[in-house]
């Protein structure tokens, strides 16, 4: 069912039930109006048929009179009148009276049957004499629907006509949700702007608003996507070329060359798989993918994590670690990127530093977030390479090797999880690298 026959069915359901009530409540009233009327009809015409009787001068017939007129006695038309004697004897009546008495129980209103016929008479005592006016019930029956039909006529039509202003209230109410239907159906596939719909009614700005930022969330998605499919073809392609050339070279070599060959291959696959593994962690930071959260880490436990990470790369021994924390601190971020994030700062000192020199690492606190400050004694960086570091591939010239994607990684998680990264010059040369991450609300409030 379409919206807007759901829409007609509820408002002219309720229209219905509102009219229906309404009109039964009003012609209900009106036909105890019109019973209440039509009896004091029949209650005056008795008075004033009996103040007539009292100013004839002379005297009634004894018996059966010759009837008289209705105009005669001042009757309004549909009604009879029945005077009788204290005995009982008809004395006037009206042509159209039946002869038998119309009423017997006394004076005041009552319904009696008369030769089959129903009556409605009033009866009052003036004097000597009864005085009844009445009239038919069928004859006030067919009054009374009468005059409801005519009063429910309008009801009936004013409701059929809110039905049809309805439909009609309805399709211009709903144009603006057609046109944004219309819109999105001509959209090309790929068009990802924003939707915008003239004279949009309040009640549907949350929802285009909610789909343009569904658009955009899309777009970001479909950017990270293509994104990641060129740096894993720009960072795949020279191992790739690297393996496959020296594994031809194995093949046409023997002996010593063809061991250093494969020697070679093996190093370009580990590099390959390396820039990999940092792609798809680069990759899931930067998107919406929720990481599991298997516990809180510590910073002592996330140190040592890392430490452990770096036993295959040369020269790991020359991490010397300082830490100021005196009590357990624990991260508020997922424990694989708090780990990957300090592995690969570690990764780049101990790879830009000179080999016999030391890497500092120092963990403490400051200002409510941990603070892991790795320093190394290399080159360091120029202010303008300090502002390029942070971005995706980018190396320094004077040191091969390495993906180009520690840094972005930091910056990704710090970015994700509110922490900081930042870079500048060490006092004794090289440099330092600041990583603020954000506490657990669970840790000790103490500050080491």
């Amino acid at each position: 069912m379409s919206l807007r026959k759901r829409l007609l069915l509820i408002l002219g359901g309720t229209f219905i039930v509102l009219w229906s009530l309404a009109a039964v409540w009003l012609l209900g009233d009106l036909r105890r109006e019109m019973t209440a009327a039509l009896d004091e009809r029949l209650a005056s015409s008795a008075h004033m048929v009996a103040g007539l009787l009292e100013q004839l001068s002379q005297p009634l017939p004894a018996l059966y009179a010759s009837p008289l007129s209705a105009s005669e006695l001042g009757l309004q038309g549909g009604l009879v009148c029945q005077v009788r004697s204290l005995r009982g004897e008809v004395l006037v009546r009206t042509p159209n009276t039946p002869t038998a008495v119309l009423a017997e129980q006394g004076v005041g209103f009552h319904d009696t049957t008369v030769n089959g016929e129903r009556w409605r008479s009033y009866t009052l005592q003036r004097q000597h004499l009864w005085v009844t006016t009445a009239d038919r019930l069928d004859e006030r029956s067919t009054l009374q629907s009468s005059i409801l039909i005519a009063a429910a006529l309008p009801v009936l039509l004013a409701l059929l006509g809110s039905l049809v202003l309805t439909w009609f209230g309805i399709g211009r109410g709903l144009k603006p949700l057609k046109s944004l239907r219309e819109l999105l159906a001509q959209r090309d596939a790929e068009d990802l702007q924003a939707v915008y719909v003239e004279h949009l009614p309040k009640d549907l700005q949350p929802l285009v608003s909610t789909l343009n930022q569904l658009f955009d969330r899309i777009a970001a998605a479909l950017v990270r996507e293509r994104r990641f499919t060129n740096d894993a073809a720009h960072e795949l392609r020279t191992p790739l070329t690297a393996v496959k050339t020296h594994l031809q070279i194995a093949q046409m070599s023997t002996g010593k060359v063809a061991e250093r060959a494969l020697l070679q291959a093996e190093t370009a696959v580990g590099r390959m798989q390396k820039s990999l593994e940092q792609l798809l962690l680069l990759a899931r930071v930067e998107s919406t993918q929720d990481f599991e959260v298997d516990g809180q880490i510590s910073a002592q436990n996330l140190a040592r994590h890392a430490l452990a990470d770096l036993i295959a790369v040369p020269g790991y021994q020359r991490i010397e670690v300082i830490n100021e924390l005196e009590d357990e601190v624990l991260v508020a971020v997922p424990e694989s990127l708090a780990v990957a994030s300090l592995r690969n700062l570690l990764d780049n000192a101990l790879r830009y530093s000179p080999a016999q020199s030391c890497v500092e690492l120092y963990i403490g606190r400051a200002d409510q977030q941990l603070l892991l400050r790795v320093r190394d004694s290399g080159p360091g960086l120029t202010d303008e390479d300090i502002q390029q570091a942070k971005q995706r591939f980018w190396r320094t010239s004077n040191k091969p090797g390495g993906s180009g994607l520690g840094l972005a990684i930091v910056q990704a998680v710090t970015e994700r999880y509110g922490g900081v990264l930042r870079l500048q010059a060490a006092p004794t040369g090289g440099l330092d690298a600041w990583l603020y991450l954000p506490i657990s609300k669970s840790s000790s409030t103490s500050t080491g």
